[in-house]
This record gives C-alpha cells, sequence and structure tokens, in this order.
C-alpha cells in the first residue's frame, strides 16, 4: 500500500507539473494564447483557444476546407489538397511566409479525423516531410499539432488549436516564439468569424447506421 500510494503521489504531482507548464501569452477579445518548452527544443508548442458562434460541424466544414487557408491562416499563402483516401483522412501541402529576410517555409501534413461519441471532434496533423519533393521554400521536417472541437451548445463550439513547428533552417528561436502570440490570435479571429459565412454555417453531421459520426453536410444551407 505505501508503495502505491507515494507512486500515487508522483503521478499526481507529474500531471499537475504538466498541466501548469503553459504560460499565457494573450488573453484578448475571447481568445486566449499560451505557450510551453517542448522537451530540449528551443522552439515553443502554443496552445489556442476561443468560442465560435457555430455548430461543430460548422467548425469542421472550414477545417476540412484546404484551401480556405490562406482566408483565415495568418501567414498562410498556399494550400492544397494532396490526397484524400476518406472521409476522414488526407494530406495537404502549405506554405507559410515569413517577416523578411526570412524565407517562406513550406509543410506537408497527414490530417486524420477522429468523432467522439459526446459530440467531440479532433483533427491530429503530423508532418510527413518526404510526401513531396523539395522546391523552393524551406521544407519543415517536424510538426504536429491538432484541432479540438467540443460542443458547448447546440450552436456554439469551442475550438481548441494546439501546435508545435520546428522551422528548419538557421531562424533564431526569439524571432520564431515571437510569432506564436500573433499567428494563431490573427488566425482564430478571421476563423471565429469566417466559419459563421456560407457555405461553412449550418452544416450538419452525417451519421451511419449506429447514429455515430462519419462525416459533415451542407445540406442545411
Amino acid at each position: 500500500m505505501t508503495r502505491l500510494a507515494t507512486l500515487f503521489i508522483l503521478l499526481t504531482a507529474s500531471v499537475g507539473a504538466s498541466a501548469a507548464d503553459w504560460s499565457t501569452r494573450l488573453d484578448q477579445d475571447g481568445v486566449l494564447i499560451e505557450s510551453r518548452k517542448t522537451g530540449e527544443s528551443k522552439y515553443e508548442e502554443f496552445r489556442a483557444q476561443t468560442l465560435l458562434d457555430v455548430n461543430v460541424a460548422s467548425a469542421l466544414a472550414l477545417l476540412q476546407d484546404t484551401e480556405a487557408c490562406t482566408q483565415w491562416v495568418f501567414r498562410c499563402k498556399e494550400s492544397i489538397t494532396l490526397e484524400q483516401p476518406s472521409a476522414t483522412e488526407r494530406s495537404f501541402h502549405q506554405v507559410t511566409s515569413l517577416p523578411f529576410p526570412a524565407k517562406s517555409r513550406d509543410v506537408i501534413f497527414h490530417a486524420e479525423i477522429s468523432y467522439k461519441p459526446e459530440g467531440t471532434v479532433k483533427v491530429e496533423m503530423t508532418a510527413r516531410p518526404d510526401a513531396l519533393p523539395e522546391g523552393r521554400h524551406v521544407r519543415i521536417q517536424e510538426a504536429y499539432g491538432f484541432y479540438l472541437l467540443e460542443p458547448v451548445s447546440e450552436d456554439r463550439t469551442k475550438i481548441t488549436w494546439q501546435q508545435y513547428v520546428d522551422p528548419a533552417g538557421a531562424l533564431p528561436s526569439w524571432l520564431v516564439n515571437s510569432m506564436l502570440t500573433d499567428l494563431p490570435f490573427r488566425s482564430l479571429t478571421a476563423f471565429r468569424e469566417l466559419v459563421t459565412k456560407a457555405p461553412y454555417a449550418g452544416s450538419v453531421m452525417v451519421y451511419d447506421p449506429d447514429g455515430l459520426p462519419i462525416d459533415i453536410s451542407h445540406e442545411a444551407q
């Protein structure tokens, strides 16, 4: 019992330390931005959250619209779908501009959607740098993150965007880390507005015969 109690205390302390290592960067206009160090990396991971005045299906509809990246993700210059083998899986190529004189970066993400019984949807993304030959942009080798969509009410959704990116090349860490406030704040602010417009607003979930969500539809437009 003593060993079990000691183990429980250690695990509890570990969870507490992990939960407390996020530092608030900005809490403004309904958008909360936090960041933390990740392992031995000199670059930080960010977490951004806000509330959307739409349902989960509408938010997911915008996230699935790869080409719409240029309309809401700050500094996104190009985004195209490479392949989509199913309604819950796709790969896409994204180009991001950086402040002069830094070169633009590109990344290939593999994204998977998972539906939870309580209505929550998670979109997980992992970099696949070898999926395309490198071109004129600096290729990002390591990046991962997710979007978490949680229903607050029938027409309100909490979105959490958590992401880590190693931009590769010789960028100083202070420059990269300094972007971890402006980029998610501008992006989620734009997302919050764009998602209330057609064709995203009013989207609905599509369910399988067992009543489990498997896709979204714009039929409610």
